[in-house]
């Protein structure tokens, strides 16, 4: 018993200091969604809805890549650090449903979901949801590629289409 105990506070104190310095660390992989805690009040006016009823059940504003797979569920797992990160890239231009990979300062990089494109020629901006980008919290962003600093992008199967705006 006192084994088990020492195993769980130590993986306990390495989730929480993967947490601080990066965008998440150690995935939460096989809860189940009523098992999965939000610190996102949907009745909140301030509340930044981020699209989904699920997004607010598992809202994980403390984990980037459990937050973006609660709003895309095929995100592959295995993605605590930023090389496993760019490995599962496969597009180099956002959709709806795709998940963005950000280079930081971190080992661990950070992703975030893209919730809308506006397709415009110029500035073809891309809106992202995101957690832990501004320290444990649920947020949004919009902007260029450029401007987010976003290297390129996960997609899953079926996005790209005939009409798509560039190459994979």
């Amino acid at each position: 018993m006192f084994r088990f105990q020492t195993h769980a506070v130590a993986l306990s104190l390495l989730s929480l200091s993967l947490a601080v310095t990066g965008c998440g660390g150690v995935e939460a992989e096989g809860l189940a969604p009523e098992e999965q805690v939000s610190s996102v009040n949907p009745a909140d006016p301030t509340h930044d809805d981020i699209g989904t009823t699920e997004s607010a059940v598992c809202g994980h504003c403390d984990n980037c890549v459990l937050h973006a797979r609660c709003l895309q569920p095929k995100l592959p797992f295995g993605l605590t650090y930023w090389s496993e990160k760019v490995a599962i890239i496969n597009s180099n231009h956002a959709h709806k449903g795709c998940v963005a990979m950000i280079p930081t300062s971190h080992e661990y990089g950070h992703v975030a979901y893209v919730s809308d494109v506006d397709t415009a020629p110029n500035p073809n901006r891309i809106t992202l949801q995101e957690a832990n980008w501004s320290g444990n919290t649920c947020s949004s962003r919009k902007g260029t590629k450029d401007a987010l600093n976003i290297r390129n992008y996960w997609c899953p199967a079926g996005v790209h289409t005939a009409n798509c705006a560039g190459p994979m």
